[in-house]
Parts: C-alpha cells; structure tokens; sequence
C-alpha cells in the first residue's frame, strides 16, 4: 500500500521500539489499515468479523497505556483510486464482483463502508470519537500530524508521507507470535526529518517517486525503477524535483541538445569536448591541458547521468499526461481544516458494549464483561472529579478494596475488587452462572491500576490499604506491667527466694575413712614402652616371622627385596603371633639382669683412690657432675638405672591404699628416729659424691 520502494529507501532511518515508547502520547490511527490486515486472512471460520476483533483488543491496549487514539474513517475516495478499489474487493470479498462491470460510479466502496460503521458504532460504545476527512484516511491522519495536533499516525500506507506526515507508526503489533511479535508489543517507527537531513529527501521527492514508479493512483512509468529514481534525486534539492520533472515535457529542446551530444562521436566520451576519445589518448586535449590522454573524471560521470535522466525522460513521455497534475494536487492540495480536536475520552457504555458484542462478536456475557472492564474502571481512574460528581445509577463501579501491590511490567501498580452497589451488572453476572463456571467472584472483579491514578482518585481506599499492612509493635513484658501497674496503688517489691545453703561437710571418723578406704583399689597402669623396646620388639617379631616362613616354603623366597613378591610367593603362609608376647618378656628380663649387674671395674678403681687426702675447699669448688674420667660418670648412672628399675617394677603391681598408708606412717617414725648422717635426701651437710657411692655400694 502507497508509494512503491518507499519504505525501502527509508528502511536506515527506521527505529524498532516497543509499544509503551508512545505512552502518554496521541497518534492518529487510519482505521482502513487495520479492517484490511484483518480482512487478509484466509479463514474466516475463527471469527466471521476479525476486523472488530482487533480492533478491540487493539484499543484496550493503547488505552490501558495512556496512549490517546484518535481514529479517522475513510471519506469519499478519489476516482484516481477506483482501479484499486476494484482490485482489492476482489481480495477482501472473495472474488465478489461489482455490480456494473467497467462503470465507475460515485458510490466507492459501499460495503467498506459498512464495515467501517460497525467499527465506529463499537468504538462509540467504548467513548471514543471518530472523525472522518473528506477524502482518504491517510491525507486526514497527516493533516493532523502536520498541524500539530496529533503526535504521529498509526498506518500501513507510506502515501503519509507524501500527505504531509512527519512520523509515521508502522507495524504495529501486539502479539507474540508473528514476525513482528515482542513481549510487550512493538511498533516501527519512521520520522522523516531524518531522511530530510541525512539525503535531502523530503515531500516533493516523495511525490515524484510516486509518478515515477507508481503507487495506489497511478502505475508509474514503464522501466523506471528504484535504482534510477535515487539517481536522479542525487543530483537535485527537494525543492526542485518536480518543476525537473515538468521540464520534461516543456523544455524539450534543452533535452534534444543533450540527445544531440550524446549521439555526436565528434565529441569525446570521457571529458566532453570536441576530439575523438582515441585522438585524445593519443595526443592529448587542449581544454583539459594534458598532452596525453584527457581527465576521464570530468564529464564520464557526468554522462552516465544525463544518459539515465534521458532514459526516464523517454519512457516517462510516453504517457501523454506525464507528469500527472491531478495527482500532484492529491498529495499537495489541503481538503480539510481541522482547527481544534476533540480527543476527549468519554465514559463507556458496559451494558452496550455486553450487548453489541453478543450480537457481532459472539461472545458470551461473562467473557465480555471480564474483557470490557479494565476499560471502564482505568477511565474511572482517569476522570474521578467526574465520577464523584455522577449521581445516581450513573453506570461506574465502587472500588470496594485494595488485595494487594502488583508490578506489571516494572509499573508499580494495584490489584482491586471492585463492587456494584447499583446492581448494573446483576443480570450479566447470575450466580447461578458463577457457580456453574466455577469461577472466582474476586477474580471476576478485579482490576490491575496503576499506583499512581488510584493513589489521586481514591486515597481513602489507598490510605486504608497501607494501615492494614502495617504490623503493629510488640509491647515488651516491662511495658505490659507498667500499663497494668497504678500510679495511685504503691508498688510491692516481689520476695526474693532465698538461696539454698550448701550442706556443711560433718565430721568424718577416722573408721568411717579408713573403712572407704578400704572398699576402694587402684590400679596403676604399666609404664609407656620406650623407643628401644619398640625397636627391639620389631626385631624379634621379624625373626620369628622369618622362622615360621621357612617351615612353610622355601627360604630363598623369604630374602626378597620386594614386599610384594614375598606376599605373592607367600599367600598361603599363616603366621603364629601367639609367641610375640614371650620375647618381649623375655628382653625385659634381659635388659634388667643386664643394668643390675656391678661392673667389676668400680670396685678396683675406688680402692685406689685414698679420699682422705682429697681437700675439702677443691671439693666444693668443683661440681660432682663433671668428674674426670668416664669410669665415675658410667658408676653413677648405673647406679641412678638400678634404684629407678626397681622402683618401676614396684610400680607396675597393683597395692592396697591401706598398706601404702601403714608403710608411709612407719617410714615416717623411722625417719625421724634415724640420724641426718645416714639420709639420702637433701641436707645442708655437704657429702662427697665417692662417699655416697660406696654408701650404695
């Protein structure tokens, strides 16, 4: 629809943006677009009307955005359109043939006006206005957009553009399925300002690309296309394409000139002056000051556009009427003179919209009403002074409370129960129906709204919703007895509990002890092995398991270096552990016999020395740690290993606690009965070390 290769040409100053980029705007929609989208499906089995269909939830959509529609209507068609018309009520009305055959009459378009009355009569229903121009939509939806009044046009036509039209919406969509589908719906957006800028391709350009190659009035020149036409508009300003386009026809004698040269092989194809192009390479051009050659820069290109306008010139005058001032007029000529635009949105009409769609749409009560209400309660959002200023059954809801916080979107918004207090929808609504639906009556009345209009139009119900989800404090228990205390009434200390007294220990007999004693044993635990009777239990436990090896296989196998060849060669051999035991007994026996024993030598070295003759004053100012000699040290320590040997054994046997007792209390009347002389503990007497040697000797 419109001007062939429009859209292509401005395709780089197109701009894909979703659906809520209009909010808060008011565009101009060519209601025929629409009705012929929906017309162009195939089976109209679905829905007989598609047309209405979209149309609706097309509406509810740009509404619920705060998008303002203003819809135009087809007028009367021009009769450069007639062909066209013929051509696609052959396409919408399936094959259906007018009713005089090549006669054009001045009734255009008589069963598309039809359709475009019920879609009138349905948006009346849902208070919007509709306006209709005297001659095509798309000339009264650029009108608009032209003087300001509206901030685009919605439409499928690129004739807009040629009308006047600044921006233009196309593709508009609001499925999500298709080739235009988003989640959100989606919208093309061209301005050709940009265009006009960037290419210096503005109206006249547009209208001349309209006579040149064709659009929904004429069928443009034979041969011309795209290609040549964005030629030819690179070499002239907007302003001056269409009076280029006129001198075609008027001044034919510039052009038989430019024919002339053309044709001429006197004048040379590269640079243009006079010279074949051969003697020029040879001998070079005066004008152009080469001695060789000429500037093949200057006039080639130069030529290959003269050529293609020539071309478009003689095809294009082939049609006596070229250019088309009938058509120039369509797309410059102002038909109508809108000043103001009522754009008000005015209350719908619930019960007639029920009704209107039973009748064209087929929709049954409950789904009409569920789908026709965000339309009535976002109006009443809109306009609540008007709403408060209705008396009466004046056909609104009462918003009867908030559920609760929703965001559809990234829209902080509310959902709301609404209630009719009027009975305006008690007979669409039977609860008989209800119950045989198994429907929510909650969910059947509730509504999404934005914060922001319910916050202005009922903020009573907003103020009621925020206190109930405000939780209240807890009262700590210190406050809570404060609130029952009075101040009159004086305050009783509460009574401590006393604490319980530990139980004194009595006295104790000394039978009594010594009896509990007695009941009780202890039981010493044997003394940690040391790193030697570790290693030499390892020792023997290897011999043994040699030995035992040797009784069951051969004994080469037990010299392997390897473990695991002698696990192999030995998987059957079972060793007996039980003997492990008896050789540690019997290295313990060794190793005391062996500590025990006096070495010969101590004896025979303490006979030589005459201790009398030591000095007393060398004795002291010497340590008895450092000795001379290994023969004293080893003494000393063999007889420290002894006296702490015996004592381990002691340890390891299991005593009675009363015989400790009685052995300490004679131990301690010995003790002191002895005379400090013979004491092996500390004394300030100082004795020699050899002295006490031979003492323990």
């Amino acid at each position: 629809m419109g001007i062939k290769h429009l859209w292509t040409i401005l395709i780089p100053f197109c701009e894909r943006k979703p659906l809520y980029e209009l909010f808060g705007r008011t565009v101009a929609v060519d209601l025929s677009c629409w009705i012929c989208e929906a017309q162009n499906i195939a089976d109209y089995q679905v829905q007989p009307r598609m047309y209405l269909r979209n149309l609706y939830f097309r509406t509810c959509y740009l509404l619920l955005m705060e998008v303002t529609p203003v819809f135009v209507l087809e007028g009367k068609a021009p009769e450069l359109k007639y062909d066209t018309i013929a051509a696609r009520n052959v396409v919408q009305f399936k094959g259906a043939k007018p009713k005089t055959d090549g006669v054009k009459t001045g009734k255009d378009r008589s069963r598309f006006h039809f359709i475009l009355k019920q879609c009138e009569e349905m948006l009346q229903v849902m208070g919007l206005a509709c306006i209709r121009g005297k001659g095509e939509a798309e000339s009264m939806c650029a009108y608009l957009n032209e003087e300001g009044l509206v901030d685009g046009c919605i439409s499928q036509d690129s004739d807009c553009f040629a009308y006047g039209a600044k921006v233009v919406y196309r593709n508009f969509s609001i499925s999500t399925q298709g080739p235009h589908a988003a989640s959100g719906g989606s919208v093309d957006i061209y301005d050709i300002t940009k265009a006009t800028k960037s290419l210096d391709f503005g109206r006249n350009k547009i209208i001349a690309m309209a006579l040149l190659c064709g659009s929904d009035y004429n069928d443009g020149v034979q041969g011309v296309g795209k290609e040549s036409v964005v030629k030819l508009f690179d070499t002239l300003s907007d302003e001056e394409t269409l009076e280029r386009l006129r001198s075609w026809k008027i001044k034919s004698d510039f052009y038989k000139e430019l024919e002339e040269k053309l044709a001429n092989k006197n004048i040379c194809s590269s640079c243009g002056h006079l010279g074949k192009i051969q003697m020029h390479t040879k001998n070079g051009c005066h004008p152009c000051g080469t001695k060789t050659g000429c500037d093949p820069f200057k006039y080639k290109e130069e030529r290959q556009l003269i050529k293609n306008e020539l071309n478009m010139r003689s095809r294009a005058l082939q049609d006596p009427n070229f250019p088309n001032e009938e058509l120039i007029n369509e797309y410059l000529v102002k038909k109508d003179n809108v000043s103001k635009l009522n754009i008000e949105w005015k209350k719908p009409n619930l019960i007639a919209f029920v009704t209107f769609a039973r009748k064209f749409l087929d929709w049954d009560d409950v789904y009409s009403f569920e789908k026709f209400l965000p339309v009535l309660t976002r109006w009443q959002c809109l306009n609540a002074d008007k709403v408060r200023n209705m008396t009466g059954n004046h056909g609104c809801l009462i918003p009867r409370r908030i559920k609760k916080v929703r965001c559809p979107k990234g829209i902080p918004s509310y959902e709301i129960i609404w209630s009719d207090p009027y009975g305006m929808c008690k007979e669409l609504l039977a609860e008989d129906e209800m119950i045989k639906r198994n429907l929510d009556p909650d969910k059947v009345w509730a509504t999404i709204e934005p914060q922001s209009l319910v916050d202005k139009a009922y903020p009573n119900l907003v103020e009621e919703f925020r206190l109930s989800k405000i939780k209240p404090k807890k009262v700590s228990k210190r406050k809570k007895e404060l609130a029952e205390t009075s101040i009159s009434e004086p305050v009783m200390k509460k009574e401590r509990k006393p604490k319980a007294k530990k139980k004194l220990i009595k006295d104790v007999s000394s039978e009594d002890l010594e009896r509990s004693f007695g009941e009780m044993r202890i039981q010493k635990y044997a003394k940690k092995p040391t790193l030697l009777d570790n290693f030499l239990k390892k020792q023997m436990f290897d011999v043994a398991q040699i030995g035992n090896l040797k009784e069951f296989g051969n004994s080469n196998d037990c010299c392997t270096s390897t473990p695991a060849k002698l696990k192999e060669n030995n998987k059957s051999v079972i060793f007996d552990i039980s003997d492990i035991d008896d050789y540690d007994d019997d290295l313990s026996e060794i190793i005391n016999n062996i500590v025990s024993k006096k070495p010969s030598y101590i004896e025979e070295n303490l006979n030589k020395i005459n201790l009398e003759q030591i000095e007393t004053v060398n004795l002291l100012n010497s340590s008895s740690f450092f000795i001379t000699g290994p023969v004293e040290n080893d003494a000393f320590e063999q007889s420290l290993n002894v006296k702490d040997q015996e004592e381990s054994e002691e340890s390891t046997d299991e005593y009675d606690i009363d015989d400790v007792l009685a052995t300490k209390l004679d131990d301690r009347d010995n003790d002191e009965n002895k005379p400090i002389a013979d004491e092996d503990s500390f004394s300030e007497v100082y004795v020699p070390l050899m002295e006490r040697l031979k003492k323990k000797l």
